[in-house]
């Protein structure tokens, strides 16, 4: 069993990986520039949480989450003239 398995289940009680998750860890793992574009709820935390918990160093994780909420609510509120504050 690979330590990233034995990590997934020790910390998370899951018995395998989402597709495509396990691919994406291992090429982190493999010290490789690693883009990952996964949907919603589809497991992107593992894909850096296992690495950062096996390898030794700084983790740096870019999410564009704040500005994709500035941009909604400002589409938003162009489209109903309501002030929405964030």
């Amino acid at each position: 069993m690979s330590e990233s398995l034995q990590i997934l289940k020790q910390y998370w009680k899951h018995d395998s990986f989402r597709e495509p998750q396990e691919a994406i860890i291992n090429t982190v793992l493999s010290g490789i520039d690693t883009f990952a574009l996964l949907p919603t709820s589809g497991g992107k935390s593992i894909c850096y949480q296992i690495p950062a918990i096996l390898k030794d160093g700084i983790c740096i994780v870019v999410s564009p989450l704040i500005a994709l909420i500035k941009d909604q609510v400002q589409n938003l509120q162009k489209k109903t003239s309501k002030q929405l504050h964030f």
